[in-house]
């Protein structure tokens, strides 16, 4: 309702059986291309689209058509993309572009062809890139190094604060079977500050647990020859 302009003494309707059947209209447009790749996706139980789904979409379809393949993007190191499952939002652009500060992704093509991708072949390079597998609302970009690693009720999520600089961000770490599994961060909404963490941040743990880091210092040992 933030377009439109209300007169006095109006009325809206958000649970009238036409809204209801406008709800269901848009979320069948948005099903129309998406895939079912909900059993091996790792936005599968935290997404957006299968919440929307579950409590506004319907049970059935219309539409029986071929669904259009999108080829992926390789974005870089931190991003896998499966460019088929995007519904064309458009957070990842707006967040390239207002908040990382680097206009690398955008939308190209018109209509059916409509892609999102960089115009020319080329990474996402930002330090924030690992916040748009938050900000997805589908499975079109997951963490490109932990794919398949775990679904989100065997997790077990405790807040903390980020360890890597002195900001003190506020984080949630989620675990699985005692050893941590990704790192997020903690939306706070009384906290007047921003939600987002570095790569270095959603990432450093790796290092921090391998098997190949160094615990102890190398000795190095002296034999003194007596005569």
């Amino acid at each position: 309702m933030s377009a439109k302009s209300c007169l006095n003494n109006s009325e809206i309707f958000t649970n009238s059986p036409l809204v209801k059947k406008a709800r269901e209209n848009v979320l069948e447009f948005l099903l129309l291309n998406h895939p079912l790749d909900c059993p091996i996706c790792d936005q599968g139980g935290e997404c957006d689209l299968q919440d929307q789904s579950l409590f506004f979409g319907i049970a059935k379809k219309r539409f029986y058509n071929f669904k259009r393949v999108v080829t992926d993007k390789n974005i870089g190191p931190i991003v896998k993309t499966v460019m088929t499952r995007c519904i064309h939002c458009t957070r990842c652009v707006r967040f390239a572009a207002e908040i990382a500060g680097t206009e690398d992704l955008g939308m190209f093509g018109r209509g059916l062809d409509s892609e999102i991708g960089t115009y020319v072949t080329k990474t996402f390079q930002s330090e924030l890139s690992g916040n748009i597998i938050d900000l997805c609302p589908v499975g079109a970009l997951t963490s490109k190094p932990y794919p398949f690693v775990s679904r989100s009720w065997e997790l077990k999520n405790v807040s903390s604060i980020d360890f890597s600089d002195g900001f003190a961000t506020n984080t949630q770490v989620y675990l699985k079977n005692n050893s941590i599994v990704k790192v997020n961060p903690e939306y706070d909404t009384h906290a007047n500050a921003s939600h987002w963490i570095s790569d270095k941040t959603r990432f450093a743990f790796d290092g921090m647990f391998s098997p190949e880091r160094i615990l102890k210092g190398p000795l190095k040992q002296t034999f003194l020859k007596h005569e």
